[in-house]
């Protein structure tokens, strides 16, 4: 038994390890995306803002334009990063691909891949937007948006039925230890606790819409980090207040964060269990719209590659 526990704790440390190097690397991964995006419009700020009939008149518009050695090596970038978003669908499929990390490790670089690509292709086209092309980007910047959205579902939804079960009895475990810490305290109470953190019943939201029941699920998450300030002010000085930006960022009180990190958990774990089946079947449908828009958009950019080769542009 004891054996069996140091192997179970040695295969939990093993994940954690997993997991922490995994969010180095999707934070390099998207602080280098950002910091090349904001290096390329720096420098190309004073072309991109020109008129197009003035353009041809800068002295980097041979660099910048889309057929330019700058222009056309964004747009093999571009390409690169198209190409990356495509391997996540490619994992289900290709044996290898799917032993590379978990399905949550690739989507987080299919999500930064797709929201880059876009800035990337708008400054290989120098933000002009005509023909094929054109119509390829507005369609890429819709599944790029559509995958935010996607990311956001997929968050909602536990990815097994024994995560679901871990979710309620994470729940049940947290509600105990929250009541338990609240009966110990004199900071807050718990009718003060409940009524800052009320939800939506669990029968108004079976008889709400689902786009309503979607408004009011992510009206939620946008709401607790104020939900949160509103219970840190209670414990708070007026310095301390102005010093936590109203309660927005952490205070130098333990007791008070850990009553506010089990509150917040409490409050995540509740809004998942509550919009649990709304959130099952707007994903089902983020699907069947997502996929047909992500291969049109391949179509579109492989035509315009390929005639863009044909012209003798590269």
């Amino acid at each position: 038994m004891a054996h069996s526990t140091v192997v179970i704790s040695a295969a939990a440390r093993t994940r954690q390890a997993a997991e922490r190097a995994h969010k180095v690397r999707v934070w390099i991964a998207g602080l280098a995306a950002i910091v090349f995006c904001v290096a390329v419009g720096a420098y190309g700020y004073s072309y991109y803002t020109l008129p197009r009939e003035l353009r041809p008149f800068s002295d980097k518009h041979e660099l910048l334009r889309p057929s330019g050695p700058i222009g056309i090596n964004l747009g093999v970038l571009g390409t690169v990063l198209f190409c990356i978003i495509f391997l996540y669908a490619l994992r289900k499929v290709v044996p290898w691909l799917g032993r590379l990390g978990t399905a949550k490790h690739w989507m987080d670089f299919h999500i930064i891949a797709g929201v880059t690509a876009p800035v990337i292709i708008a400054f290989h086209a120098s933000f002009k937007f005509n023909n094929i092309a054109g119509v390829a980007f507005w369609i890429m910047l819709a599944v790029a948006l559509s995958g935010l959205g996607g990311r956001y579902l997929y968050a909602q939804i536990p990815q097994s039925l024994n995560a679901a079960r871990t979710s309620l009895q994470e729940l049940e475990s947290n509600e105990d230890t929250l009541s338990e810490v609240l009966r110990r305290q004199s900071l807050f109470s718990a009718e003060k606790v409940a009524r800052i953190f009320a939800m939506p019943s669990a029968e108004h939201v079976r008889k709400s819409s689902t786009l309503v029941a979607l408004g009011e699920m992510i009206l939620l998450d946008i709401r607790r980090p104020f939900q949160v300030a509103t219970l840190r002010r209670q414990a708070l000085s007026f310095g301390g207040a102005i010093a936590s930006l109203g309660g927005l960022l952490p205070t130098n009180k333990p007791e008070v964060e850990r009553i506010v990190a089990l509150v917040r958990r409490k409050a995540s774990l509740s809004k998942r269990i509550l919009f649990l089946d709304r959130a099952e079947r707007v994903f089902h449908l983020w699907h069947v719209i997502h996929r047909p828009f992500s291969y049109a958009f391949a179509v579109l950019a492989i035509f315009h590659i390929v005639n863009s080769v044909r012209l003798g542009y590269f």
